[in-house]
C-alpha cells in the first residue's frame, strides 16, 4: 500500500510584489481598491509503493482558514454639522476559505471544476499507478490575492443626506494555510502549515472640489511566516476544526451587510 515519504514533502511560499496597494477607482461609484500582491504556494509530496500499484484518488491540496477579518472605514462631512459615518464588516469568525457552496475541505474545491494536475488541489486520476521507480511525486499549487473596496462618498441620513467623505480605512486579513494529503479511503495527513496576513491602513483627504484623494499610508503589509512548519499547528483558535464543514465560507461572511453608524457630528469620523 502506498505511503507518504515525509522527508520529500516540500512546501514553499512566494509573493509577486513588494506590498499591498490602495488606488483610486473612477467608478461610478468612485472609490478605492485595496489590493494585495499575488500570494502563491508550491507543494510536492512523494508516495512510495509497488510498481503498477493503483493510486487513483490520492489528493494533495490546501486547507485555508481565515480567523480574523478587520474591515472598517470612517467618513466625515465637510463641516462638523455635516456629520460622520462609521462602516464596519469586521469579524473574528473562523471561516473556511473555499468556493461558495463547496462541501469539501479544499481551498481550490472540485466544485469549481476540479483538478487532475498540479494547479490547485491535485486529485490523481482513477487510472494513476506507481511507476517502475516505486515512487510518485504529486504537486499542488495555491494562488490567493485578497482585496477589498471602499466607496469614496456616502450620504448621511442623520445629517439630512449630506455627503460624507472617506477619511480612514483599515483591513486586516489573517490566515492559516495547511498542506493536506488525503488517501483514497478518505484518511487525511496534515503535512505542513504556514500563517500569513495582509494589512491595509490608509488615511484620505479632500481637495478643493471635494474629491477624495490618498493622503497617508499607515500600514501596507504582507506578512508570511518563515520558515514553513511541519504538521498540525495545534492552534487553540481552531484545533479540531481544521476539516469542519460546518464552518462558514469566508466570502459569505465578508459579503454580509455591514454595520453602519451615522452621527450628526464628527463623533463617528
Amino acid at each position: 500500500m502506498a505511503k507518504i515519504d515525509g522527508s520529500k514533502t516540500i512546501m514553499t511560499t512566494s509573493l509577486a510584489g513588494n506590498a499591498p496597494t490602495v488606488r483610486g477607482v473612477a467608478g461610478p461609484p468612485s472609490g478605492f481598491a485595496f489590493q494585495s500582491p499575488p500570494f502563491q504556494i508550491d507543494a510536492f509530496m512523494t508516495i512510495h509503493g509497488h510498481a503498477g500499484e493503483k493510486v487513483g484518488g490520492w489528493t494533495l491540496g490546501f486547507v485555508q482558514l481565515k480567523y480574523i477579518g478587520t474591515n472598517h472605514a470612517r467618513y466625515r462631512g465637510s463641516t462638523v454639522k455635516d456629520g460622520s459615518i462609521f462602516v464596519s464588516s469586521s469579524n473574528r469568525i473562523l471561516c473556511r476559505d473555499t468556493d461558495v457552496g463547496s462541501r469539501e475541505i479544499w481551498y481550490d474545491s472540485f466544485l469549481a471544476g476540479g483538478m487532475t494536475g498540479p494547479i490547485g488541489s491535485n486529485r490523481l486520476a482513477a487510472n494513476a499507478v506507481i511507476p517502475a521507480s516505486g515512487a510518485l511525486t504529486i504537486q499542488a499549487h495555491l494562488f490567493d490575492q485578497p482585496q477589498r473596496w471602499w466607496e469614496a462618498v456616502r450620504h448621511n441620513r442623520r445629517a439630512g443626506g449630506k455627503p460624507n467623505y472617506l477619511h480612514y480605512a483599515v483591513a486586516e486579513l489573517l490566515f492559516c494555510t495547511m498542506l493536506v494529503a488525503q488517501e483514497p479511503s478518505g484518511k487525511r495527513h496534515m503535512l505542513k502549515h504556514v500563517y500569513w496576513n495582509v494589512i491595509w491602513e490608509q488615511v484620505f483627504k479632500r481637495d478643493h472640489a471635494n474629491h477624495v484623494l490618498l493622503d497617508r499610508a499607515i500600514r501596507l503589509q504582507h506578512n508570511i511566516q518563515h520558515p514553513v512548519h511541519d504538521g498540525n499547528p495545534h492552534d487553540r483558535k481552531f484545533f479540531g476544526k481544521e476539516y469542519d464543514l460546518t464552518l462558514p465560507v469566508s466570502n459569505v461572511v465578508s459579503n454580509r451587510p455591514p454595520k453602519i453608524l451615522e452621527a450628526a457630528d464628527w463623533s463617528e469620523g
